[in-house]
């Protein structure tokens, strides 16, 4: 049963992925619109607080639980749900969607691999919980494991369809952000002798089951190895997930539409005439091609 379980789970999720990658250029009028993305954010993120954030944030602030999953879970030191927590909100406050094409590849990325790489080792404590359950809601120990990373994938594929394809700034904007976060981790691991759930930065992350310690079993490795791989290959999936969404928009029915228009008032954006998108060459793209091809004309 319990194998049949993961079975299904990673069937799922993969399914759902090809879904809204094939249906995505059919539903421009839909993702095209603010109301659709401030009504679709604000519900996953009650549904988010409710049954994860809120266990994450009180426990924080009350004695019961081991230190280091405590203050991971309060200050959101795994990557996976502060993308699930972040890209709500920006969702909901940038109409332009620049912010969450930045945090999606990371929330999809952390989200497959936690599904398709490490739900297996979790689901064997569930004990006699009923699946449904478990899919929605989740166990006490880890609340919406299995939904959380499922909303991560889908609501990133969601974006990544629905927006003009990365750039070579959109790269280094990724990298920017993955630079900020994990500062900001290691400052509160060691400020506060975090000694592990700090996404993979303490190596007692790479002994603890799941997808970290996976890779120290495929490749046969200690944990200071399987950190250094799994870094390495994440950080190529990541790059690969930008590089694959901007090569997926050579196909023009996922050329995105005009969403640079400025206007005055939120609920004004995305409700002009479709556009295809034709965006500014950025600083960065002007810089990258005179390092390539110097000062040509």
């Amino acid at each position: 049963m319990h194998t049949t379980a993961v079975i299904i789970i990673d069937v799922v999720t993969i399914l759902s992925v090809c879904l809204i990658i094939g249906i995505g250029p059919y539903i421009k009028k839909v993702t095209n619109n603010y109301f659709f993305w401030l009504t679709l954010s604000l519900c996953l993120l009650i549904y988010l607080s409710i049954f994860r954030f809120y266990d994450e944030f009180s426990d924080f602030w009350k004695h019961g639980n081991d230190h280091s999953v405590r203050t991971s879970r309060g200050l959101l030191l795994d990557i996976c749900p502060f993308c699930s927590f972040l890209i709500c909100a920006v969702l909901i406050a940038d109409p332009t969607r620049k912010l969450a094409k930045i945090t999606a590849p990371f929330g999809l990325f952390g989200g497959l691999i936690t599904i398709l790489g490490g739900i297996g080792d979790e689901m064997i404590n569930i004990g006699d919980l009923p699946m449904w359950k478990y899919i929605f809601i989740g166990d006490s120990a880890n609340p919406m494991y299995f939904m959380m990373h499922y909303l991560n994938v889908v609501l990133s594929v969601l974006i990544l369809v629905s927006v003009p394809k990365m750039r070579f700034a959109d790269w280094i904007y990724c990298n920017f952000f993955a630079a900020t976060y994990y500062g900001y981790v290691g400052i509160c691991m060691v400020s506060l002798n975090v000694t592990d759930h700090v996404s993979g930065l303490n190596l007692n992350d790479w002994d603890l089951g799941g997808e970290y310690s996976g890779v120290a079993e495929i490749f046969k490795v200690g944990p200071a190895a399987a950190a250094a791989i799994g870094f390495s290959l994440s950080y190529l999936c990541i790059s690969g997930i930008i590089w694959g969404q901007s090569c997926l928009q050579k196909f023009k029915r996922y050329r995105w539409y005009d969403m640079w228009n400025k206007k005055t008032w939120y609920f004004g954006w995305y409700l002009l005439t479709p556009t295809e998108i034709k965006e500014p060459k950025s600083l960065l793209y002007r810089l990258k091609k005179i390092l390539i091809h110097g000062f040509r004309k």
